[in-house]
């Protein structure tokens, strides 16, 4: 009896071994995939469930027809929403499409940053207002505050969105990736 509960403790625990070492050769492949995916960060407060959009080019054109979607859940407090890009895709342009709810309040934008290959740019306060526009047809942004106001036409609110200021982005992803 004894030498039966023997082998099937050791059966177990061979198993079990085999088991970690799968899942820490699948965590380093994960890790070397994410290695090569650029990501987005966004520190933002959200108040009202919504859907954006991170949507990206690889031609330095603003010509967006390639994007992620990431559901967001509304939040009284900072939140950090996360964008990662197809693996080996390297931007040349960005563009933040900020919800489709049209009972969205502000949005408050707290910070952007930028990781890729280990590299990481993170921009603050009025710097993102340097690399980020509105789209003045949809909603205003102030840089010095962080907030997103969407635009009312016709009752209806517009979906704000951040385009880049190209020259600005365009001089700094490349630098991401070296």
């Amino acid at each position: 009896m004894k030498s039966k509960f023997f082998f099937i403790s050791l059966f177990l625990i061979v198993i079990s071994c085999q088991d970690k070492a799968n899942n820490q050769e699948n965590g380093g492949q994960n890790e070397e995939v994410e290695a090569n995916s650029f990501k987005v960060l966004l520190n933002i407060v959200v108040k009202k469930n919504d859907d954006f959009c991170l949507l990206y080019t690889e031609n330095e054109s603003l010509n967006f027809n390639d994007g992620v979607w990431k559901g967001i859940k509304g939040m009284e407090t900072e939140q950090i929403v996360e964008f990662s890009l197809p693996t080996d895709v390297f931007p040349t342009q960005l563009r933040l499409d900020l919800g489709k709810n049209q009972d969205q309040e502000d949005i408050l934008i707290k910070s952007v940053k930028f990781e890729y290959a280990g590299n990481v740019r993170e921009l603050r306060g009025a710097e993102i207002g340097l690399f980020f526009r509105p789209d003045p047809s949809k909603c205003t942004f102030d840089s010095s505050t962080g907030i997103v106001k969407a635009l009312v036409k016709n009752g209806k609110k517009e979906l704000p969105s951040l385009y880049p200021n190209e020259a600005v982005l365009a001089a700094e992803l490349p630098k991401l990736a070296k």
